[in-house]
């Protein structure tokens, strides 16, 4: 990213929808416990691209570029340690959250799927589209 854009780089941290309460005086003091909250986006039309091979992608800031990673993701996120200077994110250990309060725990990441069943999930993903064309 351009610095004009993001000024910080690599050290920037999304902080979701608490970044945009701490700016409207009427709702800032509802800004420190809704940062790190992000929208989830509904599963319509999840896989639907303007052209074959249009990449996707998902998560608040783009990481996944398929929906097998980010199904990945969430069955192994809390199995997988920590990436260190030389580890391989999705296969031997996971980035560390940009804002670990908000992660969830308790419904997703140790779910332990095997690859046919994450195949799974994604093949019923994909078929997750009302079949409208503007």
């Amino acid at each position: 990213m351009p610095t004009h854009w993001n000024p910080l780089g690599e050290n920037w941290i999304d902080l979701g929808l608490g970044a945009f309460l701490e700016k409207r005086m009427d709702y800032a003091h509802l800004a420190t416990e809704n940062f790190g909250k992000v929208k989830v986006p509904t599963l319509r039309d999840v896989d639907l691209r303007p052209t074959e091979d249009f990449v996707k992608a998902y998560g608040h800031n783009g990481f996944f570029k398929s929906l097998k990673e980010i199904t990945h993701f969430y069955s192994t996120r809390d199995m997988l340690p920590i990436c260190g200077e030389f580890g391989v994110p999705g296969v031997t250990c996971w980035p560390e959250p940009e804002f670990a309060a908000t992660v969830n725990t308790d419904e997703l990441g140790r779910l332990a799927l095997t690859d046919e069943m994450e195949d799974a999930i994604v093949a019923f993903m994909e078929t997750l589209s009302d079949g409208f064309a503007p």
